[in-house]
């Protein structure tokens, strides 16, 4: 019997690069845990406070700038230290270049206003492990090609489950699992340049949409819901036009800020 109901996440940050009221890439898993952080403060605002877990794909800024902002603006109303996972690499990255106290404050070892806690608290991920963040939850990273240490993640809720990818050049890792777990039968994918620039997205592992769907040719199943994220906002209309004239047999939607995206 096929399942009727469907489960849903929350779109909070859906683009490339920061435009006019367009954020950075940031997915609401439920109330207390995002994938990625570019965009936390503008679209949650207080609520931000609630977030425990932020489950990182990689150390470019699009991605964890809103770790700095979040704790700034909410340092007193926060009840719980806020945990940080990802690749040791990125782990690394954040470390030694991000929350340093060279360019921001290294919250890991500041003591939180209410209790005894750090304000964040730093846990490495294995790709390829599921981990069981609630009674109908769970996560799992997988490798993705990008200039850094990067992963997507499979987020599966009441048996439902999705494929989150992140900045990738290949899609190789992303088809394997595909091709091999029917049961997800939706997937956000990246498409960050126009045609014109795949010298740039091939230097700088993104994709456009010929790369993207010439790709996806190597899939043998077509009965995906594509979603599609991480355009730059500046080629939006183009990179929209071209994803309409490659796409094929896909049925492809564009996601947007404050998109709920179900699977």
């Amino acid at each position: 019997m096929q399942k009727l109901k469907k489960e849903r996440i929350k779109i909070l940050g859906a683009y490339g690069t920061r435009g006019i009221n367009k954020g950075t890439s940031s997915i609401l898993l439920n109330s207390k845990r995002v994938i990625d952080a570019g965009n936390l403060l503008e679209a949650l605002r207080e609520e931000s406070v609630m977030i425990e877990e932020i489950w990182l794909t990689h150390s470019h800024l699009d991605h964890i700038v809103d770790i700095a902002y979040i704790i700034d603006n909410y340092f007193t109303k926060r009840i719980k230290s806020l945990k940080i996972m990802g690749l040791p690499q990125t782990l690394k990255a954040l470390k030694e270049h991000f929350l340093n106290d060279a360019i921001w404050p290294d919250f890991s070892i500041i003591k939180m206003a209410i209790g005894d806690e750090n304000v964040i608290e730093y846990i490495p991920i294995e790709t390829g492990k599921k981990y069981k963040v609630s009674e109908n939850e769970s996560i799992e990273a997988f490798t993705s090609d990008h200039t850094v240490a990067s992963c997507g993640y499979i987020y599966e809720r009441n048996n439902s489950r999705i494929l989150i990818g992140t900045d990738t050049y290949s899609l190789d890792n992303y088809i394997d699992i595909l091709e091999n777990n029917h049961d997800i039968k939706s997937c956000i994918l990246e498409c960050s340049f126009s045609n014109e620039m795949e010298i740039l997205a091939k230097a700088s592992k993104h994709l456009t949409p010929k790369l993207l769907f010439q790709q996806l040719q190597k899939l043998q199943r077509d009965d995906l819901l594509i979603y599609i994220n991480h355009i730059k906002p500046i080629y939006e209309e183009k990179i929209i036009a071209q994803i309409e004239q490659y796409k094929g047999k896909w049925q492809v939607k564009i996601i947007k800020d404050g998109f709920f995206l179900t699977f």
